[in-house]
């Protein structure tokens, strides 16, 4: 493995500006591969979640940091290269040698984006591992949609609810807001019973 992340590969060399496509992003976003391999690695350095490929992907798009497909192609490259392993699970983990590559760089990406790549990525995690571990079923019923929510532990519900709205619209949005905190929703609904 090469331990220069800044070597002369364009994927790597920050004195290239604004070489990748920037369709989807906001101004201030980042218009240089180098810069995106960076805000990957550096994302990988500091989250303590568990985290794949999809979910930085996911993040850096959702908030209009990265284009897709350059988020994507850093990814890629950057697996290929060894800086990051993937398990069996799809999880990523950054190895030592770009750990400490980045934490030479990463002053260069503006410390907003730094901040904001981190709290989004930290949210899709939650939510993707909420949703693994937690259960919704969406149902189409009478007049509606039944929605099934599921608290789980290990192999078995200790909690079911369901609730029936009007449009398909509502029944994604109960999803998407349990699957952010299905253990503050539990606590919340004992709290009010007792």
């Amino acid at each position: 493995m090469d331990n220069d992340i800044n070597n002369t590969d364009k994927e790597f060399n920050p004195a290239l500006e604004f070489d990748a496509f920037t369709a989807g992003i906001d101004d201030g976003g980042l218009r240089s591969s180098s810069t995106i391999v960076i805000i990957v690695c550096y994302i990988l350095a500091n989250c303590s979640e568990k985290i794949t490929s999809k979910t930085i992907v996911e993040a850096l798009v959702e908030g209009r940091i990265a284009n897709y497909f350059e988020v994507s192609d850093a990814i890629s490259k950057m697996k290929s290269k060894g800086y990051f392993i993937e398990d069996s699970e799809g999880f990523l983990t950054i190895v030592p040698d770009c750990k400490f590559a980045v934490e030479i760089v990463e002053n260069d990406l503006p410390i907003t984006i730094r901040e904001k790549s981190i709290a989004l990525v930290r949210k899709l995690a939650k939510r993707d591992i909420n949703s693994k571990e937690n259960k919704v079923t969406i149902n189409e019923a009478a007049n509606g949609f039944q929605v099934t929510l599921h608290v789980s532990d290990v192999d078995s519900d200790f909690m079911t609810l369901s609730l029936f709205v009007p449009t398909q619209t509502q029944a994604e949005f109960i999803k998407e807001r349990f699957l952010q905190n299905p253990a503050g929703i539990y606590e919340n609904l004992m709290n009010s019973l007792f």
